[in-house]
């Protein structure tokens, strides 16, 4: 029964997680290739260290940057590894800037106290929409 809703959490994590991303992510990210495009794995590394995310964040802060795009992907196995974590009920995101100036955004697990989880696994880096948009649907018209 645990197993069971553990997984049913994680699934429901994962969705709103990618709901949340595809509706606000409203900043830039680096540009992905058409090729790359069709090579979704869900295995894509988008680790980010707290130094770098803490760099990241407080450089979009200062100067924010414009909206760009509609939406972006982060793979799977980057979003499980937040949410195993113990004590990880949610995920947090956070608009960040990278030292290029490109923005992005920061995923991090957050606990019951809602309190961020820095010391464990954080992503960054999504695919950004356009244009890694994937097949059409309502909500990348």
């Amino acid at each position: 029964m645990k197993t069971n809703r553990s997984n049913l959490f994680t699934l429901i994590a994962v969705a709103v997680v990618s709901s949340l991303v595809t509706l606000l992510l409203t900043v830039g990210a680096s540009y992905v290739s058409a090729r790359q495009q069709q090579q979704v794995t869900g295995n894509e590394n988008q680790a980010i260290t707290l130094d770098q995310a803490v760099k990241y964040v407080q450089a979009f802060t200062v100067s924010p940057a414009s909206p760009a795009i509609k939406g972006g992907y982060f793979a799977k196995n980057g979003v499980d590894k937040i949410l195993s974590q113990a004590g990880c009920v949610g995920i947090r995101y956070y608009y960040a800037k990278k030292d290029d100036g490109t923005a992005t955004i920061v995923l991090v697990g957050v606990d019951y106290n809602g309190t961020d989880l820095t010391g464990g696994p954080m992503i960054e880096n999504p695919f950004p929409c356009p244009p890694f948009c994937g097949a059409a649907s309502p909500l990348n018209k």
